[in-house]
């Protein structure tokens, strides 16, 4: 089983959502814990990420993550609503 490091990029972007949907991210994510490649490959720029959709309430999230294996940690960047996601990836990752 894989653990689970969330980065301070992310704990700032997940604090800007209501605490209910917070909540609801974190048991979501357990799933990654099992299996981490659930999520999408990215491409192109962002390649050496993964982004794990889901649905809270009829709004789509995104989880940005990278993997490391030989520690068997999950590095999570970003966690944010779909809409502009892509965008804010990118420039953090500049």
């Amino acid at each position: 089983m894989f653990k689970v490091f969330i980065t301070a990029s992310a704990k700032k972007s997940a604090k800007k959502l209501p605490k209910e949907i917070r909540q609801n991210i974190i048991d979501k994510s357990k799933k990654l814990k099992i299996n981490p490649y659930l999520g999408e490959k990215l491409s192109g720029s962002l390649h050496f990420l993964y982004s794990f959709h889901f649905k809270i309430k009829g709004v789509q999230y995104r989880l940005a993550y990278t993997i490391n294996k030989p520690k068997k940690l999950i590095v999570v960047h970003l966690i944010s609503k779909r809409e502009g996601f892509y965008n804010r990836l990118k420039m953090l990752f500049r």
